[in-house]
């Protein structure tokens, strides 16, 4: 992997939603070497652009650091990985314990990345070994926290939706010849008819070959009859019906959307790891499917950041923190993990158990021991965490007799 190059420069960058401020210190001088208030849109990133260019030379380079920005970087973190600018991600904590340390004259944007600048320059030997992350990596950590959020909101509408049915149409949910009412059958029918009226004056015969074609198959005549036999015997109607009917084809109109842009973004995701050695590599696990290899590759961006595979296991939560003082030692959990790779490696380490026979049988193997379901699925995405940092650090694919 491309090596960052002589780092001369640092740069640290105060990220707000309308206005950004950028501070310059310079490797061999004291103080302020230069700054920059810009706004948050393309004119000034133009513009900070053209002043890292005017201060850059040929055989040196200005690293640009920034703490958590809550996404208002975007797209400037992707406009100066292409211009070539290493971009350092500093914990806030980090950047809070180092401005103690200094002592903070006053609550200020220009002094903030003052601090983020000389925390740089304090560090740089540890800067100029720094891998270059490629855009690959960074399309796929947000196509991956999108398809998760998006699934997120999945779950919450249909939870929605079965409370509202179940306040107007009762006798769906109780069918036992229909799929549940939370199922994309059911979802796709409701929004065709989403009123009692309209699904009893549709023709029989029109109303199986729907639900046989959205079901592919699975339902047809039976669940057809059944839905019309379920809401024939019924003698009266709730007076907000009509409403509840509304709500009802709004959140289908909201699901079905929702899942198809899951599945255009799970599409694009498996296309980014086609042809990627790196991806094909973790995909050779038992149980490891594209979504879950590619959130956690978006997240772990390069196994070059971690100098083991307990550093790895931290980052991810499924290590704890050594706790000592003299004699007396302990470890402690942390809340300062990355759980977009946690919840990706704990769900990794589930479908493991369920396709691996090595994997099962430590699973069982912890919960003879006494420990919970959900403990030995922690220690079992510990252990999988060893093979993964293995496998992508020689590169070699997974081998189940070893």
């Amino acid at each position: 992997m491309e090596q960052i190059g002589e780092i001369d420069k640092f740069v640290g960058l105060d990220v707000g939603q309308e206005n950004m401020e950028a501070v310059w210190l310079h490797e061999n001088g004291n103080g302020s070497s230069g700054s920059l208030s810009f706004t948050n849109d393309h004119s000034g990133y133009e513009e900070f652009l053209g002043r890292l260019k005017r201060l850059s030379s040929d055989d040196s380079t200005s690293a640009v650091g920034v703490e958590g920005h809550d996404g208002y970087l975007s797209p400037l973190d992707e406009y100066l990985r292409d211009e070539g600018y290493p971009l350092i991600s500093v914990h806030p904590l980090r950047i809070k314990r180092y401005k103690d340390m200094l002592g903070q004259p006053k609550k200020s944007d220009h002094y903030d990345a003052y601090a983020i600048a000389d925390f740089l320059k304090s560090r740089k030997n540890q800067l100029m070994n720094l891998p270059r992350f490629k855009t690959k990596t960074q399309i796929l950590k947000k196509l991956s926290r999108t398809h998760k959020d998006l699934k997120k909101q999945v779950n919450r509408y249909t939870s929605k939706l079965q409370q509202v049915v179940n306040g107007y149409l009762p006798e769906l949910i109780h069918l036992d010849e229909f799929p549940s009412v939370t199922s994309k059958t059911a979802i796709n029918l409701l929004n065709r008819y989403p009123t009692r009226e309209e699904l009893l004056d549709v023709e029989l015969e029109e109303l199986t070959k729907f639900i046989k074609s959205v079901s592919r198959g699975q339902c047809g005549r039976e669940a057809a009859l059944a839905v019309r036999e379920g809401l024939g015997s019924i003698k009266r109607s709730p007076k907000a019906s009509d409403a509840s009917a509304l709500r009802t084809k709004t959140i289908t109109d909201l699901l079905l959307t929702l899942e198809k842009r899951c599945k255009e973004i799970k599409k694009k995701i498996g296309s980014l790891l086609e042809g990627w050695e790196t991806a094909q590599i973790v995909l050779s696990l038992p149980g490891a499917g594209t979504l879950l290899v590619g959130r956690l590759l978006g997240e772990i961006v390069t196994i070059d950041r971690f100098k083991s595979a307990d550093a790895l296991a931290l980052y991810c939560g499924v290590a704890p923190v050594p706790h000592s003082s003299g004699n007396w030692q302990s470890d402690r959990s942390t809340h300062q993990v990355n759980h977009w790779a946690k919840d990706a490696l704990m769900q990794m380490a589930r479908c493991s158990k369920k396709h691996g026979k090595k994997s099962r049988e430590y699973y069982e193997k912890k919960r003879k021991e006494g420990k919970s379901h959900w403990h030995a699925i922690k220690c079992l995405a510990r252990q999988l965490i060893r093979v993964i940092y293995a496998m992508l650090r020689d590169q070699t694919y997974y081998q189940p007799g070893k």
